[in-house]
C-alpha cells in the first residue's frame, strides 16, 4: 500500500511539472505559431498576387497605365476589413472586379485573407521576383493594354477651363497638398492622386468622395467647408491634371458614331445573348461564371465600356475586332433598358417614403441620414453606382465588424427590399 501511495504522489507531481512546463511554454507555441500562419499567409499571397494580380498592378505593385499602385504606405496602413471588402466585392464604376465566390470571382475568403497579408506585408522587390519565377511578370501586350486603356479614359473626361482648373488647383494647394502632397504624388498618409486610375473615376464618385469623405480614414468631407462650385473646381482638377498647361475642349462620352450603329447588322438583344448570355444568362440572371445582372442598379455608360473594353478576373476583355463600337452601343442600350436591374421591383413614392422611415430607424444611426456612413460605427452606403439589393440584404442579415446583423424578427425580408430601394433612391 505504501509503495502505491509513492507511485501515486510520484505520478501527480509528475503531471504538475509537466503541466506547469507547458503552461510555461504556451506562449512561445502560440507565437511560433503566428508566425508559422503568417509566413505561410505571406507566401501564398504573393502567389495568388501574381496569378491575378500582377496584370494590372505591376509585378511589383507599381501600378500599371489606369490601375492603382498597390506599392504605397497608404495601401499597406488600411484595416484588414477594407482590404478584404474590395478584394471579395471589388469596386463599382473601376476596373476592380469582385474576386469572391460568391461574386462570381475565384478566391475563397482564406485565399482572399493571404491577399490582405500580402498586401499589409509585403517586400514588393521579393514579389517582383516571385511573380517572375511564376512567369507572370506583365508581358509588353499587357503593359501596351493598359496605357492604352489609361488614354481611352483620359480621352473621354469632360475638361474644365483655365479658370476652373486654377481655382481647383488653390482650393488645392490649400485644403489637400498636406496629405497627398503638393503635386498629388501621394504620401505614407493619402493615396496619389495625379494618376489615370483617378481620372478614370466617376465625376459622381469624385463629388462624394471629396464632399463627404472616405469612411474610416483621415479623408473628411468639404461639403461644409467648401461651395459646390469650389467642389466641382477640384472634381475637375483631379479629372484633369494632364491639362493644367492648358484648357482642353470639352469631350462628350460616345461609345459610337451614327454611322458605325448603322452598319451592325444584329439587334442588341442577340448580341448580348452571344457575347454576355453565356455566363450572365440570356436574361442576365446570372450563373457559377459570373453574377446576376438584374439586381445591380443602373451602371454608367463609361463603366460599362471600360469593363467590356479591358475584361477583369473571370470576364475577359473585348477588342473592337471581336465586338465593334457599333454593336457595343447596341448591347449596352439593350442590357440598360432590359436586363440591369431588372429584377429590382418598382415602388411607389408612398412606399419610398416608407422605406424611407424604416431606414432612419434601423439604419441612421451606423449609416448617416443621407447613407454617407459614420466614422467608427458604419459605412457610407449612398455609393453611385449603388450597391446590389443582395449586398445589401445580405450585410444587413449578416452584419460585420462594424455593424450588427438585423434579424428578420426585427425587420421583415418585405421591409428590408423597401430600404434596399430606399438606399438605391439616394444616388439618383
Amino acid at each position: 500500500m505504501r509503495a502505491l501511495r509513492w507511485i501515486s504522489f510520484l505520478a501527480t507531481c509528475a503531471i504538475v511539472i509537466l503541466l506547469a512546463y507547458n503552461i510555461g511554454r504556451e506562449p512561445l507555441r502560440q507565437e511560433r505559431a503566428a508566425a508559422s500562419y503568417h509566413a505561410a499567409a505571406l507566401a501564398s499571397g504573393t502567389d495568388l498576387y501574381a496569378m491575378h494580380c500582377a496584370r494590372c498592378h505591376g509585378a511589383a505593385g507599381e501600378g500599371l497605365g489606369a490601375y492603382r499602385a498597390l506599392n504605397q504606405d497608404f495601401i499597406a496602413s488600411k484595416p484588414t476589413g477594407e482590404l478584404y471588402t474590395v478584394i471579395h466585392y471589388g469596386r463599382y464604376a473601376t476596373d476592380m472586379a469582385a474576386f469572391g465566390l460568391d461574386q462570381g470571382g475565384a478566391l475563397t475568403a482564406t485565399q482572399i485573407n493571404d491577399l490582405v497579408v500580402m498586401l499589409q506585408n509585403a517586400e514588393w522587390d521579393t514579389v517582383a521576383a516571385r511573380v517572375a519565377a511564376l512567369g507572370y511578370t506583365p508581358t509588353e501586350e499587357d503593359i501596351l493594354a493598359a496605357q492604352e486603356a489609361a488614354q481611352r479614359t483620359v480621352l473621354t473626361l469632360g475638361a474644365a477651363d483655365a479658370d476652373t482648373l486654377a481655382l481647383g488647383l488653390g482650393l488645392f494647394e490649400v485644403h489637400c497638398a498636406e496629405c497627398h502632397g503638393p503635386a498629388g504624388e501621394g504620401s505614407a498618409d493619402a493615396p496619389q492622386l495625379n494618376n489615370a486610375y483617378v481620372q478614370g473615376m466617376a465625376e459622381s464618385q469624385l463629388l462624394e468622395i471629396v464632399g463627404l469623405g472616405v469612411r474610416n480614414t483621415e479623408m473628411e468631407g468639404f461639403r461644409d467647408r467648401l461651395t459646390e462650385d469650389e467642389i466641382a473646381a477640384l472634381v475637375q482638377l483631379l479629372r484633369n491634371w494632364g491639362n493644367l498647361d492648358g484648357a482642353a475642349p470639352a469631350s462628350e462620352f460616345v461609345i459610337a458614331t451614327a454611322e458605325e450603329i448603322a452598319a451592325v447588322t444584329q439587334s442588341g438583344q442577340q448580341i448580348f445573348e452571344m457575347w454576355c448570355g453565356i455566363c450572365h444568362g440570356v436574361r442576365g440572371e446570372g450563373g457559377g461564371i459570373a453574377p446576376s445582372l438584374n439586381d445591380i442598379p443602373a451602371l454608367p455608360a463609361e463603366f460599362l465600356v471600360s469593363r467590356i473594353r479591358n475584361g477583369q478576373n473571370a470576364m475577359p476583355p473585348f477588342a473592337e475586332s471581336d465586338l465593334s463600337n457599333g454593336e457595343m452601343a447596341l448591347v449596352i442600350e439593350y442590357a440598360q433598358a432590359t436586363i440591369i436591374g431588372a429584377g429590382l421591383p418598382e415602388y411607389s413614392a408612398e412606399e419610398l417614403a416608407q422605406g424611407r422611415d424604416l431606414y432612419a430607424a434601423h439604419c441612421v444611426e451606423c449609416h448617416g441620414s443621407a447613407g454617407e456612413g459614420v466614422p467608427e460605427a458604419g459605412p457610407r452606403i449612398n455609393t453611385l453606382p449603388p450597391m446590389r439589393a443582395v449586398e445589401i440584404i445580405n450585410f444587413t442579415r449578416v452584419g460585420s465588424a462594424q455593424t450588427p446583423a438585423i434579424p428578420s424578427s426585427q425587420v421583415s425580408d418585405a421591409d428590408l427590399r423597401l430600404i434596399v430601394a430606399y438606399i438605391h433612391s439616394l444616388g439618383e
